[in-house]
Order: C-alpha cells, then sequence, then structure tokens
C-alpha cells in the first residue's frame, strides 16, 4: 500500500532588493553662446585697454624732463651756478631714470659742501639740500679743519688766514681738533684764545697764545697743566706778559718764564732769558 505523498507548503520568495533610483537633478543651465563670446571680448578689451593705458603712463614718465633744480640750504662759499654746473649732466635726463645717488656724490665732493640731499619732486623738479662746511681752524699750509676734525681743502683759503692753525703728524687731525676746543674751554674765562696748536712727533703739545705767547704744555696732565696757566694768568705777575716769549708748564708744580731778547744801543744783543719757577 503506497503512501500518500507528504504535501509541503509552497517556498516563499524572499522579496526582492530595493533598487535606488538615480537621484535626478535638473538639468544645468548652460550660457548662450552669444554671451559667452560677449564676456570674453570685453574682458580681452578692458585687458587691452588697461594695457594701453599702463604704457602711456610709463612712456609720460620716461619722458619727462627735469625742469627744474631747486637749491635749498646757507650758501656762503658755494653759489648755486657751481652747483648746477656740477650735476648738469646728472639733471639732463628724465626725471624717473636720473641716478640721485650720483648726484649726492657729485656734489659731497666739492670741497665746501659737507653733506648733500637730493629728491625728485614731481612732476618735473629735483630738490637739492646743501650743508656747507664750517671751517674751525688751519691745518698745516693750505687745508681747512670743521668741528669735527675732518679735513678739507678748497681751491682759495685767504679768508680763513685768520682761523687759528692747527699742525701734527698725519691722520692726528680729529685728536688735535678735540684737544683744541678742551684747552679754549679752559682758557675762555680769562678772554685767552689760542692761535697755533701743534702735535709734536714726541706727543707734545705746543700752543701760542694770541698775544704770542708761546706755551710749552707737554704730553701729560694737559688741562691740569694749562689750568695752572690760568692762575698764574690771573696773577699780578701774569698780568704783565709784555716782555715774555715763553711759559713752560712741563714741571710737576710750577712754571718757567723765557723773556724777550732786547737789542742794546751798542746793536749788540741782550739777554733777558730768565727762568722763573712759579710755584
Amino acid at each position: 500500500m503506497k503512501s500518500a505523498p507528504i504535501q509541503r507548503p509552497p517556498l516563499k520568495h524572499a522579496t526582492p532588493p530595493l533598487r535606488m533610483q538615480p537621484r535626478q537633478f535638473p538639468a544645468a543651465v548652460e550660457r548662450p553662446r552669444a554671451l559667452r563670446l560677449l564676456a570674453t571680448c570685453s574682458t580681452v578689451v578692458l585687458l587691452a585697454f588697461c594695457g594701453y593705458g599702463l604704457f602711456l603712463a610709463v612712456h609720460k614718465l620716461y619722458a619727462q624732463k627735469i625742469e627744474h633744480v631747486q637749491i635749498d640750504g646757507l650758501l656762503h662759499y658755494v653759489s648755486e651756478d657751481e652747483i648746477k654746473a656740477t650735476v648738469g649732466t646728472d639733471v639732463a635726463t628724465n626725471l624717473l631714470t636720473a641716478d640721485l645717488l650720483s648726484i649726492k656724490a657729485k656734489l659731497e665732493a666739492l670741497p665746501w659742501i659737507r653733506k648733500a640731499e637730493v629728491h625728485r619732486q614731481w612732476p618735473n623738479a629735483v630738490r637739492i639740500e646743501v650743508e656747507e662746511e664750517v671751517a674751525i681752524a688751519r691745518w698745516g699750509a693750505s687745508q681747512l679743519l670743521n668741528q669735527l676734525g675732518q679735513v678739507f681743502e678748497p681751491a682759495d683759503t685767504v679768508e680763513q688766514q685768520v682761523l687759528p692753525l692747527l699742525e701734527g703728524p698725519a691722520g692726528s687731525e680729529q685728536l688735535v681738533m678735540e684737544q683744541y676746543q678742551a684747552f679754549n674751554q679752559v682758557l675762555r674765562p680769562l678772554g685767552v684764545r689760542i692761535r697755533d696748536l701743534t702735535l709734536k712727533v714726541n706727543g707734545g703739545y705746543e700752543l701760542v697764545l694770541t698775544n704770542s705767547v708761546v706755551v710749552r704744555l707737554g704730553k701729560e696732565a694737559l688741562l691740569e697743566r694749562l689750568r695752572r696757566l690760568v692762575v698764574f694768568l690771573e696773577s699780578e705777575t701774569g698780568q704783565d706778559l709784555e716782555n715774555v716769549e715763553a711759559i713752560d708748564l712741563r714741571y710737576r708744580n710750577g712754571l718757567a718764564l723765557s723773556h724777550k731778547q732786547s737789542v742794546s744801543k751798542s746793536g749788540q744783543q741782550r739777554s733777558m732769558q730768565e727762568s722763573v719757577v712759579s710755584r
């Protein structure tokens, strides 16, 4: 006897996977071709216009000539004509390419000009500020010294022959000028001035006062020795220096006087040399 077949429930099919539908974006709106072309042409025209304007501006700058040279500063020994002649070739170019450093160097090479500043002054000028040297003393035969002890040598120093004469070894200009100023500060209360000041090779100083009296300072304790001279000049003896030729301060605590020589009636020189040490 055959058994009846087993009835099995039908298989349930799995739910098919959900398929993601691609997201729909709105189609991009394209700029009309004519509008794009117009924008491109406008940009090209604008750039060309800007470039041409820049070209004109640069061309104008390079074509701008220097029409005026303005000179500022107190001038006593250098004339405006001399300054303009010195920088003539440099200011014959245009304002933009003018070499201001070259102009400055040429001006400061002039003996009487200590410092020069050069500026462009738009649209068509160059401004030059000049500071002249101030001569404080003569140095040697033909040179002059400013207040810093710097040497300069003008072509003509006739007017400066009234200035004190300073001398010393080469390279000692600044040192001698500093000592000259310090010595004058000590002597100023007496109204006495230095006519000449010499730094000797051995390092010693010798000065000549405006009354032609020679003062030998030596090379040590210079200001202390000079103050000793002030005390002596304030004394009754020091007020009468008519016959004194030299004063030697190279002593520890005093000084020595050398008197001038006189000529006797017989025509022979009679020595009045006298060494007096004041303590």
